[in-house]
């Protein structure tokens, strides 16, 4: 690894959860050099909605550009006053130049499954695990932490779920990415009366992570190809 992809003591560095503002932070401590310790980040003196298990976004700056990490909170702590939160580097940093390449909007098949404690996610398929519900959703979002569905259900906040992503990536005839999912946020969406439901990914293999990795970027160049081509 470069130097300019090492985080360090003393980075100032910004998280993006499943909202879309950047809290501002800096890197208190480095364990193993995998775990990092950051103060809890505030906006106008709320702190920064986290989750044991949640996986964010670590962004950091270098000269040559921005770098982006994914990151999974581990555990919290308090040192006097201050707040702390322990993060587990899940990810290389990939270099990164534009904030849209974070998350795209996709039209996606999702079956959505009962989930099963230490089902093995390499599986083929979930054998016999219900199917909970299969719908043709509009995702506001993907990204390598998550996804975020358009749908007339309104699931509890916490639930876990197994999912079955029909990407149809790279070819029409690859099988669906399956992942664990657990349901983070649940608003409606306009007046129409469906939700929008945000849900984290989770138990990824580094496997999985670069495969999920290079869908969200190779789907956002397809999508920067066709507008460009629209707009000529």
């Amino acid at each position: 690894m470069l130097n300019e992809e090492i985080i360090g003591l003393g980075d100032k560095v910004d998280l993006l959860g499943h909202f879309d503002r950047l809290y501002r932070t800096m890197i208190e401590d480095i364990a193993e050099n995998r775990f990092f310790l950051v103060g809890i980040p505030r906006f106008s003196g709320t702190p920064m909605p986290l989750h044991i298990g949640e996986s964010i976004h670590l962004i950091f700056y270098r000269d040559s550009g921005r770098f982006i990490s994914v990151m999974e909170v581990v555990q919290f702590e308090k040192r006097g006053n201050v707040r702390y939160v322990w993060l587990y580097q899940k990810t290389e940093p990939i270099k990164n130049q534009r904030r849209d390449a974070f998350r795209v909007p996709t039209i996606i098949d999702v079956e959505i499954c009962k989930y099963v404690e230490g089902m093995d996610l390499k599986l083929s398929s979930f054998g016999g695990v219900e199917t909970i519900a299969r719908e043709t959703v509009t995702s506001r979002d993907i990204s390598v932490i998550g996804v975020s569905i358009i749908t007339g259900n309104k699931y509890e906040v916490g639930k876990r779920f197994l999912l079955k992503l029909h990407l149809l990536w790279p070819t029409n005839t690859t099988p669906p990415f399956h992942t664990c999912a657990k349901v983070m946020r649940v608003s409606s969406w306009r007046d129409s009366g469906k939700n929008i439901v945000g849900m984290s990914f989770f138990g990824h293999t580094k496997e999985m992570n670069e495969y999920i990795t290079k869908y969200v970027l190779d789907e956002q160049r397809r999508q920067l190809k066709q507008k460009k081509l629209i707009e000529e």
